[in-house]
């Protein structure tokens, strides 16, 4: 007679991403992975392969779960400018909120990244590119509509504005306080209107 799982595999994933969130990927043993999905090692190796392998299902996880539904609701609001404002806003919002100081996993993947393999880095890479899009798409798109500078460029601007979201989640981790989170937004905002 076959095997059969005994539990949810989505909630096993979402345990599991949840404390490589919080430890990161070299900090989480398998001893943590065990106890806090409360499988046994056979379970585990049977369902997952591998400890990479059940984080490269977590990153994918949060990457479905998190990012993208967040730039779906935020790409159908009907301002550009608006969207933007909303999503920085949001994210100095969320860091300040989050009482573990946990910051962002796609964020904390990518400090790591040197450790990671080719698989984690290109699933690091399609993230990061598609919140990029998401800024480059709505600068063109308010640009047309006459809410933001035509005089910026777009590609350049949404790199800049990508990397003041990573810089937001990366100092909001204990270095940086509200004032500071929020004056960050607001400068990357500022870009906007150049």
């Amino acid at each position: 007679m076959p095997w059969e799982k005994s539990f949810d595999v989505d909630d096993v994933v979402h345990k599991a991403m949840l404390l490589f969130w919080k430890q990161g990927y070299t900090d989480t043993s398998m001893a943590m992975l065990l106890d806090t999905t409360s499988l046994t090692k056979g379970s585990f190796y049977n369902s997952f392969g591998s400890k990479h392998d059940l984080f490269v299902q977590t990153l994918l996880h949060y990457d479905q779960d998190y990012r993208e539904v967040i730039l779906q609701d935020l790409a159908a609001l009907p301002s550009p400018l608006g969207a933007i404002e909303t999503f920085l806003n949001g994210i100095v919002t969320d860091t300040l909120q989050d009482k573990e100081k946990k910051g962002c996993f796609l964020v904390n993947t990518t400090l790591d990244l040197v450790v990671h393999s080719p698989d984690v880095q290109k699933i690091v890479t399609c993230g990061f590119g598609k919140v990029e899009g998401f800024f480059h798409g709505r600068i063109l798109k308010g640009q047309t509509l006459g809410e933001i500078s035509p005089r910026i460029n777009p590609e350049k601007t949404a790199k800049s504005l990508l990397a003041g979201l990573v810089g937001i989640r990366v100092l909001g981790r204990g270095l940086y306080d509200e004032a500071a989170l929020r004056a960050i937004a607001d400068q990357n905002l500022k870009l906007l209107h150049l």
